[in-house]
């Protein structure tokens, strides 16, 4: 089926403002996952975490959203969940996966940018997945695993807890590339009717290096540009070029057969856009998918203030609705 794909309309101001963002962030130091002290990172991720957690709070509280924390099961014992809902019955459970470079990030972290969601009418279940560290080294199974229970938990209590048995899943960059990995594991374990949809924000699906990560230089944002095919690399060692290409980590290479509509939204000067490009030309093969280029987008644009990240959202929040709905979708919503 064809792949429908939108280009982000911006204004003049808008474009202009995005890319005051983007000059800030030239001068910013590049990150360098491999090099990461991961022990530490993660204890002072779990400070910020905290401390995020406690800002945003009363903000969603004062915008009608209710804000909780549960325990779930999960494979290595209990599964952290942090629980947006809206005021009134949710349209839908959204199961949010953070970004972080499988080594930093949480579940907290991720309430401004999953709480227009509730805001919207939407549930939102935020994981939080186990992360690489400096003693097992371990991440891939376990947090695709974790991943797994999560969506599993939402198909069979969504309609218990929150009133729907409508799910989607929602991840941001390696939270995308954790949930193209647990879909596909989820749909291999049984049937798989009630996942309505994916979001892919800016994913990474093919660990060995897609063109455009390949290809980055001294000015890609955010990332060492020249660096970024061998940090890559660093993550999965052990692995040469080719056994990074299996699906078991790079689910650009899987087979998609069964999966549900999707939404892949890319930064067009992301050195990882080609991951999201590749893989929603694939994902179109095997069911309805979109496409949405957001101009003057570095990695992880949500994050930074630029115009673009509420564009963005507005986008995915109709594409959701469109899902549940059946209804044709504009991107001149976006701009409303």
């Amino acid at each position: 089926m064809p792949l429908a794909v939108h280009t982000l309309p911006l204004m003049p101001a808008q474009a202009r403002a995005a890319r005051r963002v983007n000059a800030a962030l030239a001068l910013a130091p590049r990150l360098k996952p491999a090099g990461w002290r991961l022990a530490l990172g993660q204890r002072l991720n779990g400070v910020v975490s905290n401390a995020a957690g406690a800002v945003t709070e009363a903000a969603l509280k004062r915008r009608g959203v209710g804000l909780s924390t549960m325990m779930i099961p999960g494979p290595a014992g209990a599964l952290g969940m942090r629980l947006l809902k809206p005021s009134g019955t949710a349209r839908a459970l959204v199961i949010d996966l953070h970004g972080g470079g499988w080594v930093v990030g949480s579940a907290a972290l991720n309430d401004r940018l999953t709480g227009h969601l509730a805001e919207s009418g939407f549930a939102v279940a935020s994981v939080d997945y186990r992360l690489l560290d400096d003693v097992r080294g371990v991440w891939m199974p376990d947090a695709v695993a974790d991943c797994v229970a999560a969506l599993r938990w939402a198909v069979d209590e969504g309609a218990r807890l929150f009133g729907t048995d409508r799910v989607f899943v929602i991840g941001e960059s390696a939270g995308a590339h954790l949930a193209a990995l647990a879909l596909l594991a989820l749909r291999d374990q049984g049937p798989t009717a009630r996942l309505a949809g994916a979001v892919f924000v800016q994913g990474v699906f093919d660990l060995s290096g897609t063109p455009s990560a390949r290809s980055a230089g001294p000015e890609a944002l955010l990332f060492d540009g020249p660096n970024l095919e061998r940090d890559l690399g660093r993550l999965t060692p052990g692995r040469d070029e080719a056994a990074r290409k299996q699906p078991d980590i790079s689910p650009l290479y899987a087979d998609l057969t069964g999966v549900p509509p999707a939404l892949f939204v890319l930064g067009e000067i992301d050195p990882f856009r080609d991951d999201s490009r590749l893989m929603a030309g694939r994902w179109a093969e095997a069911a309805p998918a979109t496409r949405l280029d957001i101009p003057e987008a570095p990695h992880g644009f949500q994050h930074f203030g630029a115009p673009t990240a509420a564009l963005a959202q507005a986008f995915i929040r109709d594409w959701i609705a469109s899902e549940l709905s059946n209804h044709p979708l504009s991107v001149d919503n976006a701009n409303r």
